[in-house]
């Protein structure tokens, strides 16, 4: 699955319901639609259940969104195959105080785009109906439900111009791609300008979003990809376009000037 390809959420983008006394499914709103696994797998391990339990909020600084988009990412394909799986129970119950040692059933999907339905007490920056995107950790409940929790510092507003289906496809590969050149890299829009930056696998998921980034901060950007993605690198802003299927990659970049950043996606 391509990374950030959006898909429709479970709830139909309907009139909004009062954020109180809302029903999440026909039958009541203790149990939600939404597609789990309950052991780790292949495509096979994947369930469809009305009865999931409905998110709670458990700190004052979390929001219920109900899902009105949703995508997938490499790392949901992952995670169903068990990948990460010791490391993220550790951080999902790190004082071991749940009743169960089971983190089943378990919901996959990591990016959402909604509406806020309900809001701890603590958060003053959100409120019932406003519309949001989110990218939800991968210890956490996953967004392919009708509803999900997450942290305030966990979302924001929506760009008004993109449609539900389009914002779902971002968080996620949006912010691992910032991640890798800010946090790692140290790039930023004051310090980017014409300095040589090197995307290996750029026409990837987190590679396109990299190579818009580091291009609208000024960089000379050199895409690495193959053929027939070297149009579409053009259009979003590379300066170099370079086939590594059209010979010896290391001789090709040997006859460039040095790069101050490679990001290898």
């Amino acid at each position: 699955v391509a990374s950030g390809r959006a898909v429709r959420g479970a709830a139909r983008a309907g009139g909004q319901p009062p954020a109180r006394g809302l029903r999440a499914s026909p039958r009541s709103r203790s149990a939600m639609p939404s597609w789990v696994i309950d052991r780790y797998g292949r495509n096979d391990v994947l369930r469809f259940t009305r009865d999931m339990v409905f998110p709670i909020i458990h700190f004052p600084n979390e929001v219920i969104i109900k899902v009105h988009a949703a995508s997938l990412n490499p790392i949901d394909l992952s995670m169903r195959s068990g990948y990460g799986a010791t490391a993220l129970n550790m951080k999902r119950d790190p004082l071991k105080l749940k009743s169960t040692d089971t983190e089943f059933p378990l919901t996959l999907g990591r990016d959402v785009s909604g509406v806020v339905m309900e809001c701890g007490l603590s958060v003053s920056y959100f409120k019932p109906g406003d519309e949001v995107w989110a990218a939800v950790p991968p210890w956490k409940q996953g967004t392919l439900s009708e509803f999900v929790v997450a942290s305030g510092n966990e979302v924001s507003f929506k760009p008004k111009r993109l449609s539900h289906t389009e914002a779902a496809s971002l968080p996620y590969v949006g912010l691992t791609a910032w991640s890798a050149v800010n946090q790692v890299g140290g790039l930023n829009r004051s310090n980017c300008s014409g300095k040589r930056v090197l995307i290996l696998g750029a026409s990837g998921g987190v590679g396109t979003f990299a190579v818009q980034l580091v291009k609208a901060w000024g960089a000379h950007v050199t895409a690495v990809c193959s053929h027939d993605a070297s149009t579409l690198m053009k259009k979003l802003g590379a300066d170099d376009v370079i086939d590594y299927k059209s010979g010896n990659l290391e001789e090709q970049l040997k006859t460039l000037p040095l790069y101050v950043f490679v990001l290898l996606n």
